[in-house]
């Protein structure tokens, strides 16, 4: 498969053991070696929907970085280790283990919009260094609280008086271990997480492709049936048609006028194609097209 062919997005099932971006290169080697990037980044204990675009469609990456997404996690109560998941070294343990009525009200305070601390062993950046790393050199660093949005959270199962099994769908830049922190604290105990797996992207299919599957199609003709064009990954989008008049001012970051009777819809999102071929993203204002940037060059 030629690499200049390579344009769209894969939806994989992100395997347990293995982080975000080793998943990346296992993919860019497949696909020839191709220019790659993903969305929302999975620890390596974390699993499931993972979003990598190919080639020039990952000039489309920072579209879809504000989507909410769904996760099911797992949390041991009485436990609290310094990464909140089970990677992490036991900092404190306690024998409170809080109802299934506990739970539930607990968790009505974390519904709608709440403030959240990232957790230390995290990807944000202090100073252009991530959390992480000063972390592990267990430097002395504060994280500003941030505002995060929590549209749906349940407690789906009660495995034992330890352990309980959570649904939540949340804004971009929750991290689901501080929410599992901050419900226990809640609940006056400690929690971590011990199994966290991402089930849902916005409104994407949540038919995923396994790593293991990818990899048993190299070489064959049904790879590239595995690649969503950008119109099923952006299908909320407005459309326009290029011609051969329209199409050097687009490739010139000029505007258009929209050659329709009827007024079009303003939007802020608008793919331009040009025979077959999405060329650029942009917004549609007054029945013109303002090109923001350019996908095909």
């Amino acid at each position: 498969m030629k690499k200049n062919k390579i344009y769209g997005w894969v939806f994989l099932d992100k395997p347990i053991g293995i982080s975000s971006n080793a998943v990346l290169q296992k993919v860019r080697k497949i696909f020839g070696y191709c220019k790659a990037g993903y969305v929302g980044t999975l620890d390596p204990l974390a699993s499931g929907f993972l979003p990598i675009a190919l080639g020039d469609a990952t000039k489309t990456i920072r579209y879809l970085e504000n989507i909410s997404k769904e996760y099911i996690f797992e949390v041991e109560w009485g436990v609290k280790t310094n990464t909140g998941d089970i990677e992490g070294i036991v900092e404190k343990t306690c024998e409170i283990y809080p109802s299934k009525e506990n739970i539930k009200n607990a968790i009505k305070k974390f519904k709608g919009i709440y403030f959240q601390e990232p957790q230390k062993f995290s990807s944000k950046k202090i100073n252009g260094i991530r959390a992480y790393k000063l972390a592990r050199k267990n430097a002395k660093f504060e994280l500003s609280k941030k505002k995060v949005t929590i549209f749906d959270l349940k407690l789906t199962y009660v495995l034992s008086k330890k352990r309980s099994l959570f649904y939540v769908n949340c804004s971009s830049g929750t991290y689901v271990r501080s929410l599992a922190e901050d419900i226990a604290k809640v609940s006056g105990t400690f929690a971590t997480v011990t199994a966290l797996k991402r089930i849902g992207f916005g409104d994407f299919n949540k038919k995923l492709i396994s790593l293991d599957y990818l990899l048993s199609l190299v070489h064959s003709d049904e790879l590239i049936s595995v690649i969503k064009p950008l119109n099923l990954v952006f299908k909320n989008a407005n459309e326009i048609i290029l011609d051969e008049n329209t199409i050097q001012h687009i490739l010139n970051g000029r505007s258009i006028k929209m050659n329709h009777k009827k007024k079009v819809e303003n939007r802020d999102f608008t793919l331009a194609k040009f025979k077959n071929e999405f060329i650029a993203i942009g917004y549609l204002r007054d029945n013109s097209f303002y090109p923001k940037k350019l996908l095909k060059v």
